[in-house]
């Protein structure tokens, strides 16, 4: 579609049914969630995308409109929530719960075990240790390798991983 949600109703009439969700997340998955809610509002479906050179074992549990990009890895007994994007590269290992409108940004590695909370991202690079929970909206930084749980609307960074602020501070 070119141009913004007020067009959804127009295209309805059109007889389209199915959406994609194509805005990104960093840091803010407002917008994104936002874009799902719409889409499913006005009737539509939101499509599955998974790329074809991803691999994603066949337990996976996957919620409505994920996208899955190139060279991810989702790992048995996994499960993903909704609008959920896996980038290019990282690995996501076995039971693993990624929460709604979450973002596991490009590179970055989840250990068995870890839940990652609706809206959060996971920063380019990172690497979580099993069994951590990365609490909603929270972000980790790039690089960041996190052995401990990371607080709802929490920014952390470094290594090891440590608080850096509120979300919006």
């Amino acid at each position: 579609m070119v141009g913004d949600d007020s067009r959804l109703g127009a295209l309805w009439e059109e007889g389209l049914r199915y959406a994609f969700i194509g805005v990104g997340h960093v840091g803010n998955a407002l917008p994104r969630r936002h874009a799902f809610g719409t889409a499913k509002a006005k009737g539509f479906q939101v499509v599955r995308v998974v790329h074809p050179q991803s691999t994603v074992a066949s337990s996976v549990d996957i919620g409505e409109g994920p996208t899955v990009m190139a060279g991810a890895v989702i790992n048995a007994a996994s499960r993903l929530g909704d609008d959920v994007i896996v980038n290019s590269g990282a690995i996501v290992e076995h039971d693993c719960v990624i929460g709604d409108h979450a973002h596991i940004a490009t590179g970055s590695r989840l250990a068995s075990g870890v839940h990652v909370g609706d809206g959060a991202l996971v920063g380019v690079g990172a690497s979580v240790r099993q069994l951590i929970r990365i609490g909603r909206n929270a972000i980790v930084g790039a690089g960041a390798a996190v052995v401990s749980d990371v607080p709802d609307d929490t920014v952390v960074v470094g290594v090891p991983a440590r608080v850096l602020k509120r979300v919006g501070e």
